[in-house]
């Protein structure tokens, strides 16, 4: 990956972070299009990386703050996700 590919890709991370969290859109109306846009990924991949992006980092925050404060019952987790996936 070369560094003006970086640049873009931290560019567009900065933006849809302080624009979801200002507007209360998802991230994922500013990665999809910026990726389609700004780096040629076709629409699929932008939102198949828009979801790898989106889901990993900010879910698992959001569940380890609410374990924190004793709000996530582990053997329901498990047992629904199981069911679910």
């Amino acid at each position: 990956m070369d560094t003006q590919t970086l640049i873009i890709l931290i560019i567009i991370g900065i933006a849809a972070g302080m624009l979801g969290g200002m507007v209360g859109v998802g991230g994922g109306i500013i990665i999809v299009p910026a990726l389609v846009f700004f780096l040629g990924f076709s629409q699929k991949m932008a939102q198949g990386t828009s979801l790898g992006i989106l889901l990993l980092p900010v879910g698992i925050l959001g569940v380890i703050q609410y374990y924190k404060e004793g709000y996530v019952d582990m053997r329901v987790v498990l047992l629904i996700s199981t069911g679910f996936f």
